[in-house]
């Protein structure tokens, strides 16, 4: 009898799914990659990125919204004061500011050839008044790069400068660094040991680990160089694992320690002394372009590109405290 009536009360309640579990964050504005995103005081902020088709580039296609999201219960993102639309640009924090460097910008309306510009703008949000100012223009433009703060200097690494319909693209051999404590502050060239776009970047310390990139004839390598801000010297650091993985990785710097994700889904860590990789977890979902953020002892991926096209949601990423070891060698 008490066996009947349990299943009577069974049937009577309401269907349930126990499927996947409700997504910690409302997903983006839109579906974007190749954007810019930062987590500064406690909020996540999106700038940009490519909306359209894969490989197709317009003024539709291309934003310029600019919005935030509290990652404390935040539930619904609030839209800031945007500008121009760009895509192939990050953004990066300092003091409560957020910074954003250069991109490429499309001037040709949908459906017509694309005629695609890397910009030399720079510029500051302050959340508390709202508002961008300008920074220094670069000394050309540039896209397809990354962006680090490393101490009170803003710098630039990797990219190209894209022309326009029929132009030939430039590739750059130059990183860059701003000194933002200057009172007339000036972007200072440093020579780079290699030309590559499609990059990621990070900083611990004094030293911009440069991670992966395409060079000039479109090979996807999974190089690390290392520039040391204190002493102005170039290195290597191991490659990291997977097959062409090196186009447009995700990476940055989570409790003191180098994290990597692929387009393959894994997610990489380096070791503490700076010369393996372990491999720390596994993405749900396999995306390239995408930007990754720390997010207390995890990771936030934010955006991206898969096969089924442009990707709006925000995954947190679990880092096992022990890594599986992958050794490589540095060269």
């Amino acid at each position: 009898m008490k066996s009947r009536v349990a299943i009577l009360f069974l049937l009577a309640l309401p269907a349930v799914s126990f499927g996947q579990a409700k997504p910690a964050y409302p997903p983006l504005p839109a579906a974007v990659s190749s954007l810019g995103a930062v987590v500064c005081d406690g909020h996540l902020y999106v700038y940009g990125g490519h909306a359209g088709k894969t490989h197709s580039y317009d003024t539709k296609g291309v934003l310029g919204t600019f919005h935030r999201l509290k990652l404390d219960g935040g539930t619904k993102w609030e839209e800031l004061s945007g500008g121009t639309i760009l895509q192939g640009m990050n953004l990066a924090t300092h003091g409560g500011k957020i910074y954003r460097v250069g991109g490429m910008q499309p001037r040709n309306e949908p459906g017509t050839p694309a005629d695609n510009h890397s910009v030399a703008d720079a510029a500051v949000y302050d959340p508390k008044t709202g508002k961008w100012s300008k920074l220094p223009s670069l000394p050309q433009g540039r896209s397809s790069h990354d962006v680090v703060v490393v101490k009170d200097t803003l710098v630039v690494v990797g990219g190209w400068t894209q022309k326009g319909a029929g132009e030939k693209s430039e590739w750059l051999d130059t990183a860059l660094a701003l000194d933002l404590t200057a009172t007339k502050p000036e972007w200072k060239a440093i020579k780079q040991p290699f030309q590559r776009r499609a990059l990621t970047a990070t900083a611990i310390g004094t030293k911009v680990y440069v991670l992966g990139g395409l060079d000039v004839t479109a090979n996807a390598l999974n190089r690390v160089e290392i520039f040391d801000l204190a002493n102005g010297q170039w290195s290597t650091g191991p490659d990291f694992p997977g097959g062409r993985v090196g186009f447009s990785p995700a990476a940055n710097t989570v409790n003191g320690r180098i994290i990597l994700n692929t387009s393959e889904g894994s997610t990489f860590r380096l070791t503490e002394d700076g010369k393996d990789w372990e491999k720390v977890g596994t993405s749900a979902t396999k995306r390239m372009v995408a930007r990754l953020l720390p997010h207390g002892a995890h990771a936030l991926l934010v955006g991206g590109a898969s096969r089924n096209g442009n990707i709006g949601d925000i995954e947190i990423l679990t880092i096992a405290e022990r890594g599986e070891k992958i050794a490589t060698a540095a060269k």
